[in-house]
This record gives C-alpha cells, sequence and structure tokens, in this order.
C-alpha cells in the first residue's frame, strides 16, 4: 500500500481529521481534498458538478472556516512526522499571488500601494518542515499564513519571520528540534536576540552589512569575515536560473547556468551591535556567522557568497558544513511555490474574496505537500521498488493504460516517469515540470477509479 501521504484518500482523512467541531465541516474538507486532489491544476467548475461546486463556494466563504481549521490536523501529522525523526528543518519563505485587474476581489491589496492600476494581490508566508538528514524530505506544512497590504506600511508585516518562526516551533512542539531556515529577507537583529534568548536554532542569509565590535574597535561584517581563511572546501551542484523580473531581483539573482561550483567554507562568532532604530534590549548580541564563497567561479560568471547567521555549533568543519547544507535546503521551498502556483493552477482561481482564496489556499497546501513528496521520494530512493511509494491499484493502472509502459519490476523513477508521460512529458526531454505531473496524477487518479469500480463490478452482479 502507498505511504500515507502520497496516497490521496489517506491524505484527506489526515487533512479532514478534526479541525471542525462541525463534522458536516470536516466531511466536506475531506471530499474537497479528494477531488481538488485529484484534478489539482483543473478549475473548480471543471472539478465538481453544480451540486458540488455550489458546496464548495459555501465552504470558503463560510465565516465559522478559517485556515487555521483547515490546517489543524494537518499540521498535527505533521508533527508526529517530525517527531519520529529527531532534528528536522522548517523552511519559511513567503510569495505573491496576482490577480488581474479586471473585476475587484474584497479585501485584496496592491502590489504598489500607490498605484490604484497595479495588480491585486494575495501574500501568504507558509513554513514546511523538511528532514535534516540531507534527503530534504518534505514532512508537511508546520505554520501557513496570508495577508495583504493596505495604502500606508504599517511596520508590521517584517514582524512575520520571528512570527512564523515562533508558530512553526510551537505547532510542532519542536523548540529543540526545529532548524529554521530563511533568506536574506529574516534579516533582523532585534529577532536573532530573541530567538537566541528563548533557544530557537536557525540559519538565515544575511542582507546587511552590519556593524561589528572587535577587539580592535567597530568595523563591518563583510570586512571581518573576508579575512578569514578557508575552513574547508566543497563541490555542490548548482542549478540553472533565471534571472529575475525587476532591476533589484535581478541584481541579487542573476542568470546562472548549471554548474559544478567549489565552494570554500569558513566560520566565526561575532558580536553584533544594535542598529540605531531597533528596539531590542540589548546593545549587543553575539552570535555565529558562515561564510560561504566561491573563490574561482567561472568566466563571466557571478560567483556564489553567503553569509549565514546561525544559532547551530561552528568549531569543526563538520559543523560548518552541517550549516551550509541545512541552508542549501532552503530551496525546496521554492520548489513547493511552484507546485502551488504552476500544478494548482492558483493564481487563475476565480473567487471574490480574500477569506475564501485564503480558505482554497490553505486546502490546496497540502495537496501541493503531497506533489513536492512524490517528486522527494523520487530523487531519494530513485531506484527503489515502485511498490514502496505507489499501491498496487496504481502500478496496475499504469501497466495496463500508461502510455510509457512500466518494465516487469518498475522502480519508483519508472513509474514517476510514466505518472508524468500521463500528463504529457516525453521521456528524454529533462525533468517532468509540475503542471505536467499534475496533469498525469490527475489521469492517473481517474483511470485508478475507473480500475476499482470495473473490479467491483463482477461482485455486484452477483447480488
Amino acid at each position: 500500500m502507498a505511504q500515507d501521504p502520497l496516497d490521496l484518500s489517506a491524505l484527506a482523512s489526515e487533512v479532514a481529521g478534526s479541525g471542525f467541531d462541525d463534522q458536516r465541516l470536516n466531511m466536506r474538507l475531506k471530499l474537497l481534498i479528494e477531488k481538488l486532489g485529484q484534478n489539482p491544476s483543473s478549475s473548480l467548475p471543471e472539478v465538481f458538478d453544480s451540486a458540488g461546486l455550489e458546496a464548495a463556494y459555501r465552504f470558503f466563504s463560510n465565516p465559522r472556516v478559517t485556515p487555521e481549521d483547515i490546517l489543524t490536523s494537518h499540521i498535527q501529522a505533521t508533527r508526529s512526522r517530525c517527531k519520529a525523526v529527531g532534528d528536522y528543518l522548517v523552511v519559511h519563505d513567503s510569495t505573491t499571488f496576482s490577480y488581474r485587474l479586471e473585476g475587484h476581489r474584497k479585501g485584496l491589496g496592491r502590489i504598489q500601494r500607490s498605484n490604484a492600476n497595479s495588480a491585486q494581490v494575495l501574500f501568504a508566508h507558509v513554513s514546511l518542515a523538511l528532514a535534516a538528514d540531507g534527503t530534504r524530505q518534505p514532512l508537511g506544512i508546520a505554520a501557513f499564513k496570508t495577508w495583504t497590504r493596505g495604502p500606508e506600511p504599517t511596520g508590521v508585516e517584517r514582524q512575520r519571520w520571528e512570527q512564523q518562526f515562533r508558530v512553526a516551533s510551537d505547532q510542532l512542539d519542536g523548540l529543540q528540534h526545529a532548524i529554521h531556515l530563511a533568506d536574506r529577507e529574516a534579516d533582523n537583529y532585534e529577532m536573532f536576540q530573541g530567538l537566541l534568548q528563548d533557544g530557537h536554532r536557525f540559519v538565515v542569509r544575511c542582507q546587511h552589512n552590519r556593524k561589528l565590535e572587535t577587539s580592535s574597535g567597530i568595523t563591518k561584517l563583510q570586512e571581518q569575515l573576508a579575512s578569514l581563511s578557508s575552513t574547508v572546501d566543497r563541490e555542490v551542484p548548482l542549478s540553472r536560473r533565471k534571472a529575475r523580473r525587476t532591476d533589484i531581483l535581478r541584481k541579487i539573482y542573476p542568470d546562472r547556468d548549471m554548474r559544478i561550483a567549489t565552494l570554500s567554507v569558513a566560520a566565526t562568532s561575532i558580536v553584533l551591535l544594535k542598529p540605531k532604530r531597533s528596539r531590542a534590549p540589548a546593545a549587543t548580541q553575539t552570535i555565529n556567522v558562515v561564510r560561504v564563497w566561491e573563490a574561482s567561479p567561472p568566466e563571466g560568471a557571478a560567483p556564489i557568497e553567503w553569509l549565514l547567521y546561525t544559532s547551530e555549533p561552528i568549531e569543526t568543519p563538520e559543523q560548518q558544513l552541517a550549516v551550509v547544507d541545512y541552508y542549501r535546503a532552503r530551496w525546496t521551498i521554492e520548489e513547493y511555490f511552484k507546485a502551488i502556483k504552476t500544478g494548482c493552477d492558483f493564481e487563475k482561481r476565480q473567487l471574490q474574496d480574500f477569506e475564501s482564496l485564503s480558505n482554497l489556499l490553505a486546502t490546496f497546501a497540502p495537496i501541493a505537500y503531497r506533489l513536492l513528496l512524490l517528486r522527494s521520494e523520487v530523487a531519494r530512493a530513485p531506484d527503489a521498488p515502485a511498490s514502496t511509494v505507489f499501491s498496487p491499484d496504481e502500478l496496475d493502472v499504469l501497466r495496463d493504460r500508461g502510455r510509457l509502459k512500466l518494465p516487469a519490476h518498475p522502480t519508483v523513477n519508472d513509474a514517476y516517469l510514466a505518472i508524468a508521460a500521463l500528463g504529457g512529458h516525453i521521456k528524454y526531454s529533462g525533468n517532468p515540470g509540475w503542471l505536467t505531473l499534475a496533469r498525469g496524477y490527475e489521469k492517473l487518479e481517474l483511470l485508478v477509479e475507473g480500475w476499482t469500480s470495473a473490479k467491483l463490478q463482477p461482485s455486484r452482479d452477483q447480488r
């Protein structure tokens, strides 16, 4: 039998366990997960008949339904999976869902506060738990938050990083074992001070060239770390990356070809000085920092350099490399957002207000986790027997109805490519994209449903 999170009916039961006091809402949520999980990229009118569509709209607009209630049971299951692995990673990041200007969606904000003609947007911050053993196996959603921007900045939005670190630790009961990962937007002196004081663990990329207190006076972070000699070198594969859309993001994330990079690593403990506008109680904060840099990049390529603040120990080369490997796992949440935006086609959803869209996004969150988990299982153990991941019915359908025929003893990777082929993927055209994978799973679920029904038909005819 398939592993629980990969089995759609088991995932639906997990998500719809006990989030609502009203059992009718739990049953409706279970049905929504089952239907949307079968057709993650299809529109709601394509997924449901007229009665089911009306019921779905009522659920998402129900004032008694919130994202917290939708995800309560799934987060409890995530906590159980996390406890089973010991230390684990919690990757944090935010993303933007943009909607066309035609038609006003109640409660949504704008990308540009001062421009009434800018697209309407919904922001989401997701915390995703991963195994810390190097496999980066997704374990589930740890925390979830949606918001919009008003016409004036409030200063509250930036505080979400520390809030979600703490919420995730609390919901997973993971103060000692959760290692939080975040990109440079989370670089915040007050947050570091609060998290270290309360015993939270983290790896956060540096954004600001902060002032330091040293034995010889005040200096800057980058200058201090540039003087360090490499402790250890490591070869790592770098994926291809297209430059971002805006000038600022293109400078931060330039174009990059796929290559193997030799990275040098060094680490030290530093004393940060409190920024002038900070409200933190202490004037200084001692913190560990790891520098990762590419000493000899290829000609014309932007060199890799990361400065990583961390609570983790850095005394040995092995500890320093562990910090680097933890941070490299942060990219998994970018793949997760692709699963939601492309695999689940969320930006084409037609619901008309902030509350309904937030509830729909929370419903899709575990479905996208399931898509990500499948890809993770393929990467983790591609040559394992397919029966360790896929159910007998799924494998029988792929053998009998698949476009890409399975061998007599298929591996996980064989079954994965066969599912992708159902969605239109060609075997030798690289890794399947999220939309292709979602379409393949959609067809597989429908074929399995028909296959199961056909197997049951003889017994029905005998009654």
